[in-house]
């Protein structure tokens, strides 16, 4: 294979490969940028025709992620997208385990976003999934998610396949009467977006055709706060006439999740999404060009809900980048670059991170200061004495990062016991009990 194809794609490692062809890193001279160029070989009419129908495909959105240009030399064709190197949710989820809560609205959030506005141009993405959700390596910033791989996607305005016995999809994530043959439809995307919060949440699942069964619902939603519970229920209902229709109605169901909020893990690891792929060898095109700042994005439906700062243990900002070897001419380390082939898992996260995976919460008790040792140690004597334990019962998490099933003021007073407990206001809000001078609130 050249290295450089129709002149302009300078192909520089090998990021992940397929049975339909492979994705590199490569540099785009005609824009000057990296990106990510998926490269197949004009043989097979199938996977030559569904990477034809991703090229037709372009959005401009900040979370989806399509093709912006392409070119055909001799027997290849090449395809370039933006480069996305933070890995997918699915690698996120294996290698670092499943997420909290929180952290679970804010993807779902943004990956019902990317479809509301697939849908109101016409098309359904027909393989929304975990391997298809690439995220931006902002550390820990706000996580900036894309949905990605539009190979399958199809336009309202197409014929329709599927009257002659084709099924498209991946399983587990299809919606059940898709295997009545049942017409694509806009709810489908959101079917498959149930299924992606449930495996966030709960991590890799061996998931089969057709509906959910109660039991197995109950189990998989078993201390997910209601308000979340009864939105991924209606996401991944049986009947279609039961399920969400519109994208941008369950955006409005869902909680809430306060500007600074940490996300995290649910053993309380901050979620920390790095840059899965090597570092550019000196002599790589673009190599010697300073990185961009990651862009700001955040969802809409993010409002914030009080001032002041969640006073959690461990801070919110990016650390120092990881360093990889030097790049070579075979198969890169990376996980994903836009496309859902299988891939190769990045580099494990630094080892000092790993000492930061408590979300213990500061208590501010002074040296000596015997007065407000005595305030706490009353509260937790009256709590106890009085047999109202907390009102945060029940939960699903470690670490001191539970999920409560009450509803609680921003402000109310909370006992030291409870902190680090995830709770909703009775608007829909994520607060957690911290401390403070005065004791312990929700914040």
């Amino acid at each position: 294979m050249a290295d450089v194809i129709v002149g302009r794609f300078a192909l520089i490692d090998l990021i992940a490969k397929g049975g339909s062809g492979s994705v590199w890193r490569a540099w785009d001279s005609k824009i000057q940028e990296l990106c990510a160029a998926k490269v197949l070989r004009q043989r097979d009419s199938a996977d030559l025709m569904r990477f034809v129908r991703e090229k037709g495909v372009s959005f401009d959105h900040p979370h989806l992620l399509t093709p912006y240009g392409w070119g055909a030399e001799d027997e290849h064709v090449v395809i370039a997208m933006p480069l996305v190197s933070g890995g997918t949710l699915e690698s996120v989820v294996k290698t670092r385990g499943k997420l909290a809560e929180p952290a679970v609205v804010v993807i779902l959030d943004q990956l019902l976003d990317g479809l509301s506005h697939v849908h109101a141009e016409g098309w359904i993405h027909r393989d929304v999934k975990p391997a298809n959700i690439m995220f931006e390596p902002r550390g820990r910033q706000l996580p900036v998610s894309r949905l990605a791989d539009f190979g399958i996607a199809v336009h309202e305005t197409d014929v329709r396949f599927t009257h002659v016995g084709m099924v498209n999809g991946t399983p587990g994530y299809m919606a059940p009467e898709l295997f009545s043959m049942a017409e694509p439809n806009p709810s489908h995307d959101l079917y498959a977006a149930g299924v992606v919060a449930l495996v966030a949440l709960n991590g890799p699942l061996t998931l089969h055709d057709g509906a959910f069964r109660p039991d197995e619902l109950t189990r998989l939603l078993r201390g997910v706060t209601p308000k979340l519970s009864a939105v991924i229920r209606g996401l991944v209902a049986a009947q279609p006439e039961e399920r969400y229709q519109d994208a941008d109605a369950v955006r409005r169901d869902l909680p809430r999740v306060p500007p600074g909020y940490p996300l995290a893990h649910v053993d309380g690891s901050p979620l920390d999404l790095r840059d899965t792929l090597d570092p550019l060898p000196p002599n790589a095109p673009g190599a010697a060009r300073p990185e961009r700042p990651a862009a700001q994005v955040a969802p809409a439906s993010l409002e914030a809900i009080r001032s002041g700062r969640v006073q959690q243990g461990y801070s919110v900002g990016s650390a120092s980048p990881q360093t990889g070897p030097q790049w070579a001419q075979g198969p890169g380390a990376g996980v994903g670059a836009g496309v859902g082939t299988t891939t190769t898992t990045g580099r494990p996260a630094g080892q000092d991170d790993s000492r930061r995976r408590s979300t213990m919460i500061a208590v501010g008790l002074g040296a000596g200061t015997a007065l407000v040792l005595g305030v706490i140690v009353a509260i937790v004597l009256l709590v106890v004495f009085d047999g109202s334990t907390s009102a945060l019962t029940g939960g699903a998490g470690t670490s001191g990062i539970d999920a409560a099933f009450a509803e609680v003021e921003a402000g109310q007073d909370c006992a030291a016991s409870d902190e680090g407990v995830i709770a909703l206001t009775p608007e829909g809000a994520y607060v957690t009990c911290t401390a403070t001078d005065e004791g312990h609130v929700f914040t």
